[in-house]
């Protein structure tokens, strides 16, 4: 985080998250789920990339201020989680 220092406003936040799964196959299935929505943020005050590293997803997220910030942070987190409980809705019934 940075601040300004005029006032001690917020001007930049930026942050990585790791995220693992129990195997490479289901954070595949989750990044190739979610891709469409990286490559298409609507945001201009955030940029969000995302790798993976074995069975494990690293999100970076760089946004100009914490609302823009919050909004990316759940957006992803709430695509991550829709996608997992559909693997393991799909696994409940195989």
């Amino acid at each position: 985080m940075e601040y300004s220092n005029e006032s001690d406003i917020l001007t930049g936040i930026e942050t990585e998250l790791e995220i693992e799964f129990n195997t490479t196959k289901e954070a595949e299935i989750v990044l190739k789920s979610i891709k469409p929505e990286i490559n298409g943020s609507p945001s201009d005050r955030t940029t969000v990339s995302i790798d993976i590293h074995e069975n494990t997803l690293r999100i970076t997220i760089d946004a100009q201020d914490s609302a823009s910030f919050r909004a990316s942070l759940n957006s992803y987190l709430r695509w991550i989680k829709l996608s997992y409980e559909v693997i393991n809705l799909k696994n409940e019934y195989l």
